[in-house]
């Protein structure tokens, strides 16, 4: 028996909404790729921005916050990396500002007044102002230590050991003179750079 016409299954495949829903896609390609790269920056930012947020609390323990630029600008007037600055900080004073030693010492830096009058700018009691005078001292001093060494960290131990010692000292001894307090000031200093001070970004 025939099949009347009009209750024939078509055996053709319907590509109606789905052609349909091509051609739109088509039509709006930019809107679509668009859409894609706006979803890959989002992920590389959250991504970028994880990295800096677990950077910064690994720093923000050690370095006070709001000596974080004074210092980057310490290490790029001496040549120091600011693990290096920060470490020395933290053996000359604990991050006291208002620091004095039996030799007369002064500031969150240590400086004596006669060193400060060559070297200082301002206040030496102002922590700002005294790690200026870090940076430029030690890089006068990375100089000095420089026509000894023999290598990156001998300039640094070297250099370390003049500030504590004097310039004097260090030039004599070419090297970290044979002073105990020196040798153990040169040895703190290199260990917290390496170990407390490391992480820095």
């Amino acid at each position: 028996m025939q099949v009347p016409t009009s209750n024939r299954r078509s055996t053709a495949p319907d590509h109606g909404q789905g052609g349909s829903f091509l051609r739109k896609l088509a039509e709006h390609w930019q809107v679509v790729v668009a859409l894609v790269l706006l979803a890959v920056g989002a992920t590389g930012l959250m991504i970028s921005n994880y990295g800096e947020s677990e950077c910064t609390a690994m720093n923000s323990s050690p370095i006070p916050d709001h000596l974080s630029g004074d210092l980057q600008k310490a290490s790029e007037t001496s040549g120091f990396p600011v693990k290096v600055l920060a470490a020395q900080i933290e053996a000359e004073s604990g991050w006291d500002p208002e620091a004095h030693s039996h030799a007369g010492a002064m500031g969150i830096a240590q400086f004596t007044q006669d060193t400060w009058d060559v070297w200082g700018e301002g206040d030496p009691m102002n922590e700002r102002d005294a790690i200026a005078a870090q940076g430029r001292y030690m890089k006068y001093l990375r100089e000095e230590a420089q026509k000894y060494a023999s290598s990156e960290e001998d300039s640094t131990r070297y250099a370390l050991a003049g500030y504590n010692a004097g310039p004097n000292a260090m030039k004599k001894a070419k090297g970290v003179p044979e002073i105990s307090e020196t040798q153990h000031y040169v040895e703190k200093i290199m260990k917290l750079s390496k170990g407390k001070y490391s992480q820095t970004c």
